[in-house]
């Protein structure tokens, strides 16, 4: 088994361009707000400091997310108090489950604490009493994790409102 230590900032740097599934949430956001081509570019260029989404690091794409969200953009997610689609999880049957858990579901369990906030034995405590261990050894303890996380933001970002 491999062993995954704390790391708030795995895999993150503040310089690398965004992946195309974070691009898509911007041009979603764009076409869900009715915004013309001038005025998301403008968006762009006064938020974030660039001409295009192909541009954006992670730093500037929250700040556009968070712009989208201020003019009435509300995520994906048919109504915010719902929970997360469960298309994608891995069956409880498959032995996919059962292997490593992938650097990808680290990068991103990191990038979700970092919204959080999180100290290191808040974060082993969450996972014990989750995935009943210290932290997610497989794909589905994982993709729990990453499920437990995403619902804790989307509470906080709700009870902000």
């Amino acid at each position: 088994m491999m062993h995954f230590p704390f790391f708030p900032n795995l895999g993150y740097n503040k310089n690398v361009a965004i992946g195309r599934k974070k691009k898509a949430l911007v041009h979603i956001a764009k076409e869900d707000l009715h915004l013309d081509e001038e005025s998301y570019r403008q968006i762009l260029k006064g938020v974030a400091g660039v001409e295009s989404s192909t541009q954006l690091n992670k730093e500037g794409f929250e700040k556009v997310m968070r712009r989208f969200q201020e003019m009435g953009f509300k995520g994906l997610l048919p109504h915010p108090y719902h929970p997360a689609p469960k298309g994608r999880l891995i069956p409880s049957d498959s032995p996919q489950g059962l292997e490593s858990i992938t650097l990808s579901q680290n990068d991103f369990i990191s990038y979700l604490l970092e919204g959080l906030k999180w100290e290191e034995g808040h974060y082993h405590a969450f996972c014990q009493r989750i995935i009943k261990s210290p932290q997610p050894r497989t794909k589905r303890d994982g993709q729990k994790i990453i499920i437990g996380l995403m619902a804790i933001l989307r509470k906080k970002a709700i009870q902000k409102m």
